[in-house]
């Protein structure tokens, strides 16, 4: 009998020295934890009206909410149903652990858990959402920790703004506007016990998805309420069998917010490390987005748009102040955020060459100078070069520049090309702001070097502002929530680059694009599209087997609609093919119709001759003729005659 008792004082012993030596390497490693609560980044962003269309938390396109700026009855729901001893724990709650174990031992399955919303916030921040002993130890020793470091409303409000609410939405103001269009401080008791019930299982409570299943769990939530005298039984009552509406609208991902913008804007504020600094205090980021346009480009977009897997790419700026006003990167963010507006880079075809024919004027051609279109050879040094008209349509006969531009002539282009020397256009495309290795080749004028749309429409940019290039900018200002200006751009950054008078001979020149009257063997590039549009405008179509281009501005704006498959398959089927175009003309002429604009003056150097557009010549007597435009100072000898 001694010696049993002296066994089990051993064992006593062994246990309590065992404990004991947990209870100390428990506070050791507790006291030497290094996790601290995250520092709060938020970011808003606001359209060229001033109008706020983006909240930022974090590097997470995400509102951060104050705790007293959520609604009483979203607190009251939420740690009645997660931890109804939360104000009474130390961040684990060990009354709950017991009664769970009881639980789950008497149900013969883990029917009930114990974590606390300190545990929750914990792991939602800090750690994986692996089952496993080893996790679930860090998550109570690092949630003890916290409840020592911080207050429980410094908790609370952390998880609020963690907790997943299924659909891409995270955190209870974005949860409230998705689910209800309102601001978590508006929600009433309904509400609150809908958004309560979906954490323990996104997927299968989003009432979106599963209405009766949240509709049980949430009434559920009512009882729980009731029991615990958080809310009277009149309240229980009327709220039981309330139906309710919700509205499903990611307010940030939402196309009306131009998602593809947001994330130009954000890699742009990655370059301005400097304003971490100010970002805990809350920063306004105000940017040059135009949202009524972006109205009308997914108008279009809804009304263009093929059945098919085409993709599509957009970018808008002003070309007088390069305030960039939208950029679209493919026609659904949700499926994909690659950015083909700015990463993507295609061989541009034909719309290319409005660069060809600024160097041909600026090295002595004019709108009327000719060259013979027909089928040809070209012979270089030991090789040879055939390029082709589209559909292999000829006019056999000398054409004019302006002609030329409007049907996309290639052999016209290869001709000039050839005649001013294959460095030139390389030279103008480089100082227009073109990148990488630009090689002075033939094939150089019929657009074989890759570029991305967002490169090509800046480079039109310059065209549209008559030859000054300007800086693109997405931001504006940025200033703290207090308005304590941090970034001002308040001024343009320019750099001349051609001639003015050169730059207006070509946008003249390209107004032809959209003349159907200048038919001759082959319609005009933009003649399907000219009875869509009611401004005066400058445009360029490209095509290659597998992209199709729309360039065009005015003075006022740029845009360039890019469209094609992912994978780089040719574009055979009708439907495909020219879409592009009119998405084109819907967004220039929808926005144009919102904003005051005029055409370019003509400069003082520059004189209008009526001519056939054609040959560049006189009329005869039933030709079409309209005004084509020279510089004084380079007047065909046959207008000279006239004007001497």
């Amino acid at each position: 009998m001694r010696k049993l008792l002296k066994v089990m004082l051993y064992v006593l012993i062994g246990f309590v020295g065992i404990f004991a030596a947990a209870i100390i390497s428990f506070s050791i490693i507790n006291h030497n934890l290094q996790y601290e609560m995250p520092v709060i980044s938020n970011i808003e962003l606001y359209d060229n009206s001033g109008s706020k269309y983006l909240s930022v938390c974090n590097n997470k396109k995400q509102s951060y909410v104050t705790l007293d700026n959520i609604s009483t009855p979203i607190l009251k729901a939420f740690v009645t149903v997660e931890d109804k001893r939360f104000f009474e724990h130390q961040g684990v709650d060990f009354i709950r652990i017991a009664g769970a174990m009881i639980a789950n031992i008497r149900d013969r399955e883990f029917s009930q858990g114990a974590s606390t919303i300190t545990q929750q916030y914990i792991k939602n921040v800090f750690l994986s959402h692996e089952k496993t002993v080893k996790r679930k130890l860090y998550e109570a020793m690092i949630a003890i920790n916290f409840e020592n470091k911080y207050s429980k409303e410094e908790i609370l409000e952390g998880y609020l703004n963690t907790i997943y609410f299924d659909h891409g939405i995270y955190g209870i103001e974005d949860a409230s506007l998705f689910y209800f269009n309102k601001h978590a401080n508006e929600i009433n008791l309904i509400e609150a016990c809908t958004l309560a019930s979906i954490p323990k299982s996104p997927g299968h409570y989003s009432p979106l998805k599963n209405p009766v299943q949240n509709k049980v769990r949430r009434n559920l939530i009512l009882d729980e309420l009731l029991e615990e005298q958080v809310i009277s039984s009149e309240e229980h009552s009327s709220f039981y069998n309330q139906d309710i509406t919700v509205v499903g609208i990611n307010q940030n991902n939402e196309s009306n917010n131009s998602p593809y913008f947001q994330d130009l804007v954000l890699r742009e504020l990655k370059q301005m490390p400097w304003l971490n600094d100010y970002a805990y205090k809350g920063l306004k980021v105000y940017t040059t987005l135009d949202r009524r346009l972006n109205t009308i480009i997914h108008q279009s977009l809804k009304n263009r748009l093929p059945d098919s897997d085409i993709e599509v790419a957009i970018y808008v700026m002003n070309p007088k102040n390069g305030h960039v006003l939208n950029v679209i990167g493919g026609k659904d963010y949700l499926k994909g955020s690659y950015n083909r507006a700015t990463d993507s880079v295609r061989q541009p075809g034909s719309a290319i060459k409005p660069f060809l024919y600024l160097s041909a004027l600026e090295n002595g051609f004019t709108q009327s100078t000719t060259f013979l279109s027909e089928p040809t050879t070209f012979y270089l040094k030991n090789s040879s070069y055939s390029p082709k008209n589209f559909q292999s349509i000829y006019p056999h006969s000398h054409i004019s520049m302006v002609y030329a531009i409007a049907t996309s002539d290639n052999i016209y282009a290869m001709k000039t090309h050839l005649f001013l020397g294959e460095e030139k256009l390389a030279n103008t495309l480089k100082r227009l702001g073109f990148s990488g290795d630009i090689p002075a080749i033939p094939s150089l004028a019929l657009g074989t070097h890759e570029v991305s749309l967002q490169e090509l429409t800046q480079g039109y940019a310059t065209l549209a502002n008559l030859g000054v290039q300007v800086k693109p900018t997405f931001i504006t200002k940025v200033t703290t929530f207090d308005d304590l200006i941090l970034y001002e751009k308040d001024t343009v950054e320019e750099k001349k680059v051609a001639h003015p008078s050169n730059v207006f001979l070509l946008n003249q020149a390209m107004t032809s694009t959209f003349d159907n009257r200048m038919t001759y063997n082959i319609r005009p590039t933009g003649g399907r599209i000219a009875s869509l549009l009611d401004h005066k405008v400058s445009g360029k179509s490209g095509t290659t087997d597998t992209d199709n281009w729309m360039m065009g501005f005015n003075p006022d704006v740029v845009v360039g609609v890019w469209t094609g498959y992912d994978d780089n398959r040719p574009i055979e089927y009708y439907s495909d093919l020219n879409f592009g175009k009119y998405l084109w003309a819907d967004i220039i002429e929808g926005y144009l119709d919102i904003i005051e604009t005029q055409w370019y003056e003509t400069p003082e150097d520059v004189i209008a001759v009526y001519l056939n557009p054609m040959t560049g010549f006189y009329p005869a007597e039933f030709d079409y003729n309209k005004p084509l435009y020279f510089r004084k100072s380079n007047i065909p000898w046959y207008i000279r005659l006239l004007y001497q």
